[in-house]
């Protein structure tokens, strides 16, 4: 292990702070800015895969990224994914089209699963398990931040003159450079040579079942009703590609995604509650703000700042964990605790109307802010505490790899569930896809319409975060369940 405490590990370090920033702000801050966005480039029936193509990419990607680090090292990994990351922003911030804004967005994603798997490989090559506490606490401040900070600085660049929604990818490629010339001063830890070859065909069955469920999900309901044969056609090769991917696995040299890690509690359980949590966080963190501009009538930037109780109980909340973490060894408490609040978030948010007290749901943020900032990063050092060295990536990369899967599927069909609720709302005839402009459009409308615009929307949310609540119990529930292993302070 590298001395933590030397200047140019600092740097590297200070590096991984900053991808991971723009790596998670990549999912965040274009949802404030969507009906902006389909107010110039139109296309409003494609504007749910302008946030979908990135989660979609991110997810598929993730688990790729980690079990190259482990073949190759995080380092240069990272630089890659960084490097890919930075084509797709520059391609979504000078799009010309809706079409090539989400092939921009794709991209995006793609970088963004690397950043999100590699800080954490990168950090658990230089540094003891223990102190991993310390840093990782600074990523969930990171991540926390982009998370829900997003709609705040995708408010400013949509509302400031001269700058406008483009900015929201533009902006954040010269932090991605930067990042990039601090990771490069890291020391590259060649890893043992690994079993066998690449597994091609364990990667490829992986990203196509991850892509259906997806598309599945975010099509289901909308692009055809549920019950059709698309439906049952597409689950049916979702789940055959399930059942493919994990019988390759099981016999491959050197797998993607090695079933034999998944023997471990304490990584199986990182994983599930991963997957819960970041479906319930990533459903709040995409359609609130929209919930603040359709119904409440902010704009973009005063909904950005509306969601600030939300950034900072999950900054406190993830720098208090890790500091604890680094000290006693212990982490336990903070994922229960956390769930339990995620659960009690949730609760508070279901019964949101189009004049919910600001106040109550202020509080109601800042519970769920608490929450998901005692859980996330945590999850992802207990994924990699409850494995061998030689794992570290790839244990990194699934837990991250299970909470962006839990963020598409949460922002697929919970978009799902708001969108049946519109068309059901509406006055017969009216297409809700072409009703959630910007607060002026919707204001623009006639009276009755607004009216049935803002409380079907608002319905469809209220259905969200009932639906939430039992994820979020299933989550504590599953992290009761695991053994606590203190963290060595050795390595």
């Amino acid at each position: 292990m590298t001395d933590p405490a030397a200047p140019s590990m600092r740097a590297v370090l200070s590096g991984a702070l900053a991808a991971l920033f723009v790596g998670s702000l990549t999912n965040t801050i274009v949802g404030i800015a969507l009906p902006t966005i389909a107010g110039e480039l139109g296309g409003q029936d494609q504007v749910p895969w302008v946030a979908s193509a990135a989660l979609l990419t991110m997810t598929v990607a993730a688990p790729l990224w980690g079990k190259a680090a482990d073949r190759r090292g995080p380092r240069p990994l990272l630089l890659a994914a960084l490097g890919v990351f930075v084509a797709g922003s520059l391609l979504a911030g000078c799009a010309p089209a809706m079409s090539v804004l989400i092939a921009g967005r794709a991209f995006q994603g793609a970088g963004a699963g690397g950043i999100l798997a590699l800080t954490n490989a990168l950090v658990a090559s230089l540094v003891p398990a223990r102190q991993r506490g310390l840093y990782t606490g600074w990523f969930g401040v990171a991540f926390g931040t982009a998370s829900v900070a997003g709609p705040l600085i995708g408010g400013l660049f949509v509302g400031l003159p001269g700058l406008g929604w483009r900015w929201c990818f533009l902006g954040v490629i010269p932090v991605a450079l930067v990042a990039a010339l601090l990771v490069r001063l890291a020391p590259h830890h060649v890893p043992k040579t690994p079993l066998g070859g690449v597994d091609v065909l364990g990667g490829a069955l992986l990203a196509a079942g991850t892509s259906g469920l997806v598309v599945l999900l975010s099509a289901g309901g909308s692009a055809w009703p549920w019950s059709s044969w698309p439906t049952f056609a597409l689950g049916g090769g979702v789940l055959l590609l399930a059942v493919a991917c994990v019988r390759h696995e099981r016999h491959a040299a050197d797998p993607i995604l090695p079933p034999r890690l998944f023997a471990r509690p304490g990584l199986a359980v990182a994983c599930a509650t991963s997957f819960l949590v970041g479906a319930v966080m990533f459903g709040g963190v995409i359609y609130l703000p929209q919930y603040l501009q359709v119904v409440r009538g902010h704009d973009a930037t005063s909904a950005g700042l509306l969601m600030l109780p939300q950034v900072g109980t999950m900054i406190t909340a993830s720098a208090l964990s890790g500091y604890l973490i680094n000290r006693t060894g212990h982490w336990k408490v903070f994922p229960v605790v956390g769930c339990a609040l995620v659960t009690a978030g949730a609760v508070l948010l279901s019964p949101i109307a189009p004049d919910t007290s600001p106040w109550w749901l202020a509080g109601a943020m800042a519970v769920l802010g608490l929450g998901t900032g005692l859980t996330q990063q945590v999850l992802v050092l207990v994924a990699q505490n409850a494995v061998d060295a030689c794992d570290v990536g790839v244990a990194g990369a699934v837990a991250t790899f299970s909470r962006t899967l839990g963020g598409a599927v949460g922002v697929a069909a919970f978009g799902a569930m708001i969108s049946a609720r519109l068309r059901s709302g509406l006055p017969p005839g009216q297409d809700s896809r072409a009703l959630l402009g910007t607060p002026e459009a919707v204001a623009a409308l006639p009276a009755q319409v607004a009216d049935s615009v803002r409380a079907s929307y608002t319905a469809g949310l209220a259905s969200v975060f009932l639906v939430a609540v039992p994820l979020a119990a299933a989550a504590l529930a599953a992290v009761l369940l695991v053994r606590e292993t203190p963290l060595d302070p050795r390595g």
